[in-house]
């Protein structure tokens, strides 16, 4: 693989998704008090989250085993 396609695959990745405003308002809030952006602070929390978990970090389709049945996505979601 050349070098430059090895660098542009490492390259961050920008996503959207929807909060529920309850979600977002608290994620604003921690953003504010710790003096940063909304979005450094999602991607600070998504990685420490996926750093806590038993499995170890890997491209989107394989965590979970890429299966939307799986039993960690039907856990009860935590209420903010």
């Amino acid at each position: 693989m050349n070098e430059r396609l090895r660098i542009l695959q490492r390259q961050p990745r920008r996503i959207s998704i929807t909060l529920s405003y309850h979600v977002h308002d608290s994620l604003l809030q921690r953003s504010e008090e710790e003096g940063r952006s909304m979005s450094n602070l999602c991607a600070f929390l998504l990685e420490d989250a996926l750093r806590h978990t038993s499995q170890p970090m890997a491209p989107m389709g394989a965590i979970n085993g890429g299966n939307p049945n799986n039993e960690a996505r039907n856990r009860q979601r935590s209420t903010f």
